[in-house]
């Protein structure tokens, strides 16, 4: 270890540690499910510092992965037993065209820093998850979603170009005319390929003011008919539908009983104006089933895109969260089902579960597969549960995300997800080989962010 360790200090300019509080800062993730313990830390200073770290445990038979915000539900941006890239350090915004609409960023700068730079010269990313906090690197290798996905794709769609240094310490730029194959494998691809070291990223003017419409549905028939005509037929910025049960008693016919559960959804749709006093209501909502309006809240742009709140997670929690990406003309069975048999594993009063819609023309990346359908409806749930809980909810899970695939749905990888073989088959489909391929060239020797995925025999002594 003290030669790893001096050896490393000899060809790396950024930090290095192997202190027992340093990596116990990275041996866990936000999914807090599971733990590896890597035995060096470096906060890589530039490109350089990662190439040479990757040539330096190649030779080594060491395995390497990155990570920034952590911010992983099964282990991805971890490593046990090797080298772990803290990347925060590369935390610089080195250009901003408002005009050209795009920005240059090192891969650690956060998408708060990207937003308080933009916003002031009236350009946005086009698409901002619900967590400010998460950097551009890591949402670009996992697609990262938002409410307007549906319209502009993924956050990783948006990608102008990379800054990409491979499993074998070769640093790349990379766009989708030079260097495209990896480029558009990196995109999505959970550092399997290459660790993201900069980015070039598309923006978007944005108008001053957004309006929201509360909609409450009682039939998730009329819900998903009327976000399929949202998505494809009106002109909106953001759509997304929150479930909410209704306990009406409990049934005593069968031995446990059976709760009685009525199921309301509340649809949320935006639409960015100059002015609000310009939208007419009537018109806007008239040909929507909904049950009831609930409330319409006018805000500025700023004052909508703000997350909300962080809620607090307990201490010895875990958070079994998965999103599933459903073929519209699939979603009612499923969700139906899910909604089904939820209760039976799970607190379904404080569960936090919903919907959203993609468009399957927007999203062209293969590592993010999709079902063979032109709308795409997600269901999300996120539980966070009792450390001593996961086992039996994660194998209640793992089967509702085996019946999702069998329903020609995939999964949105950056939730939990434990995949064997099988499932990774599944999941991309025929485009499975090319995926191993790809690997193989980029990264011959398996050292890159093992653990995840598994692949097809990679090669004798890899890792994964």
């Amino acid at each position: 270890m003290n030669s790893i360790l001096q050896d490393l200090k000899n060809i790396i300019t950024g930090e290095i540690s192997n202190q027992s509080s340093d990596l116990a800062e990275v041996s866990q993730d936000f999914g807090n499910i599971i733990q590896k313990k890597p035995q060096i830390v470096i906060r890589p200073q530039n490109s350089r510092d990662i190439a040479a770290a990757i040539k330096y445990a190649a030779k080594q038979g060491l395995t390497i992965s990155s990570r920034a915000a952590g911010r992983s539900l099964s282990g991805q941006s971890l490593n046990e037993g090797g080298v772990l890239l803290d990347m925060r350090n590369l935390h610089q915004i080195h250009k901003l065209q408002p005009k050209e609409l795009w920005f240059e960023a090192d891969a650690g700068v956060t998408w708060k820093q990207v937003i308080d730079t933009a916003i002031p010269h009236g350009v946005i990313p086009p698409v901002l998850t619900n967590n400010f906090d998460v950097t551009v690197g890591g949402t670009l290798s996992t697609a990262g979603l938002g409410l307007s996905s549906f319209r502009y794709g993924s956050q990783a769609e948006n990608c102008l170009g990379l800054e990409v240094v491979t499993g074998t310490g070769d640093i790349v730029w990379c766009t989708p005319a030079e260097n495209s194959e990896l480029f558009h494998h990196v995109l999505c691809g959970y550092g399997q390929f290459g660790i993201i070291t900069k980015v070039k990223n598309r923006l978007r003017q944005y108008r001053p003011y957004t309006r929201s419409y509360f909609l409450c549905y009682d039939n998730l028939n009329q819900l998903l008919d009327d976000a399929r005509s949202l998505v494809t037929e009106t002109p909106i910025d953001g759509l997304v539908s929150l479930f909410s049960p209704c306990l009406q008693g409990m049934s005593r016919a069968k031995n446990p009983m059976k709760p009685l559960i009525h199921w309301f959804y509340r649809m949320q749709i935006t639409v960015e104006v100059d002015d609000v006093n310009q939208i007419n209501d009537a018109e806007f909502l008239g040909d929507l089933n909904f049950y009831r309006h609930i409330h319409t809240e006018d805000l500025t742009f700023a004052q909508f895109i703000q997350p909300l709140g962080q809620v607090p997670y307990p201490v010895n929690t875990a958070n079994t969260w998965i999103d599933v990406l459903l073929p519209a003309s699939q979603a009612k069975e499923f969700i139906d089902i899910a909604l089904e048999r939820i209760p039976s594993f799970l607190d379904f009063r404080t569960l936090p579960i919903g919907s959203f819609c993609l468009n399957s023309r927007h999203h062209k990346l293969p590592m993010f597969p999709l079902p063979d359908h032109d709308l795409i409806i997600g269901l999300g749930m996120y539980p966070t549960i009792p450390k001593t809980q996961v086992e039996p909810v994660l194998q209640q899970l793992n089967l509702l995300t085996d019946l999702s695939l069998q329903m020609g749905g995939k999964r949105y990888m950056a939730t939990w997800a434990q995949f064997d073989l099988p499932r990774w088959r599944w999941q991309f489909g025929d485009y499975w080989p090319k995926v191993n391929h790809i690997k193989r060239k980029y990264d011959p020797l398996g050292i890159l962010n093992p653990g995840f995925f598994q692949y097809e025999q990679l090669v004798e002594t890899g890792a994964n």
